[in-house]
C-alpha cells in the first residue's frame, strides 16, 4: 500500500495532498463571495443612449488636438495679414512715382536677393 492511497490505514491528516479536495474547497470559498459585490454592467436601453467609453474619450482628445493645430496655424496667417510687409515707409511713394498708372510691371534685380 502507498502512503496516499484511500485504502491506507493511516489517519486522514497524514495522507498526501489531494487536488480534487482542494478545488472543492476553493469553489465553496468562491460561493461565499466574502462581502464583495460584483456590479452588473448597465447596457443601453436604446440605440441612441450610449455609455461613455474610451472611444469617446479618444475622439474628444482628437478634436481638441485638431482645434489646437488649427489655432496655431491661424496665428502666423493672421500676423502676416496684419503686419506691414513693406521694407520701408517710402516704398508706396516709390511705386507710385515709378508706376503712377499701375500698368507697368516692376522688375527687381534678383541678384540682390541671393538668387
Amino acid at each position: 500500500l502507498k502512503p496516499g492511497d484511500p485504502s491506507s490505514t493511516e489517519p486522514r491528516s497524514f495522507r498526501s495532498f489531494d487536488p480534487a479536495m482542494a478545488m472543492r474547497g476553493a469553489l465553496s470559498l468562491s460561493r461565499l463571495n466574502l462581502g464583495k459585490q460584483i456590479e452588473l454592467p448597465t447596457f443601453t436601453k436604446s440605440r441612441f443612449a450610449r455609455r461613455w467609453n474610451m472611444v469617446d474619450e479618444d475622439r474628444v482628445k482628437w478634436y481638441n488636438w485638431n482645434l489646437a493645430c488649427i489655432a496655431l496655424t491661424a496665428v502666423p496667417c493672421l500676423w502676416m495679414y496684419t503686419v506691414n510687409y513693406r521694407t520701408s515707409e517710402e516704398t508706396a511713394i516709390l511705386i507710385r512715382t515709378l508706376n503712377p498708372t499701375g500698368t507697368e510691371k516692376i522688375k527687381y534685380d534678383l541678384k540682390l536677393y541671393g538668387s
